[in-house]
């Protein structure tokens, strides 16, 4: 027998899931067996607040949420997930969307309001638009993720130098700015470039750039953050 491969929980190669808040029954049936037709994982929940309970967040995928369930609401539930930082995109179905809650749900920043009936191609073209979307993002959270691990490696000293060598700084500069030699500064240079794993000044500017960005980037790839 034939063991499959195990799909990775985190990264850009994670195992999409579609997650459905629906209240209805039949509804979120209907969509769990419409996204199981074409190939994707569907995780449901009858509430929001079920689902933000949960420990489901998964890096890769969409959220699909009826505007109006009890409990937490479709938009309470947008405003929940961006106040935490959650990015994943979500869509709002609704049988009694009205233009004011439509355009709320996309202050808050749902990717698409349907009103029900909606068409069920329709929503599966964006699915997978979304879920190539998820991927990239999570593709670029590893790098910057990976990036604030490496800096993290480094010693005070050896971020001060890192700092200056970002700059574009010789070792001279660095060496009178820090009140060193330039043999010590050549030294603090091999180490930085050794735990970053660089090796010109041009990678070490763009890894800094990338570790500034990488604040709350860990979990999506399965790194743990300091």
């Amino acid at each position: 027998m034939t063991q499959q491969p195990v799909k990775p929980l985190y990264g850009p190669e994670a195992e999409p899931v579609i997650i459905i808040i629906d209240d209805d029954d039949a509804m979120r049936e209907a969509l769990v067996c419409l996204v199981e037709s074409v190939g994707l994982k569907a995780v449901d929940f009858e509430r929001a607040d079920d689902f933000l309970n949960s420990d489901l967040r998964p890096c890769v995928g969409v959220i699909i949420t009826d505007m109006r369930i009890p409990g937490t609401s479709g938009l309470g539930l947008l405003e929940k997930l961006r106040a935490s930082g959650q990015h994943l995109p979500v869509i709002v179905i609704s049988a009694f969307a009205n233009l004011r809650d439509g355009v709320r749900a996309m202050s808050l920043g749902a990717v698409d309001v349907l009103e029900k009936p909606f068409d069920e191609q329709s929503l599966l073209d964006k699915l997978q638009d979304l879920i190539t979307e998820t991927r990239n993002r999570a593709s670029q959270c590893c790098l910057t993720a990976q990036a604030k691990v490496k800096v993290d490696r480094l010693t005070n000293r050896e971020r001060e130098v890192m700092g200056y060598l970002a700059q574009g700084l010789q070792n001279k500069s660095i060496a009178n700015a820090l009140g060193l030699s330039v043999k010590t500064v050549e030294i603090h240079r091999h180490n930085v470039l050794a735990k970053l794993e660089v090796q010109t000044l041009v990678d070490v500017y763009q890894l800094t750039q990338s570790a500034d960005r990488a604040t709350g980037s860990g979990r999506c790839c399965g790194v743990e953050e300091a």
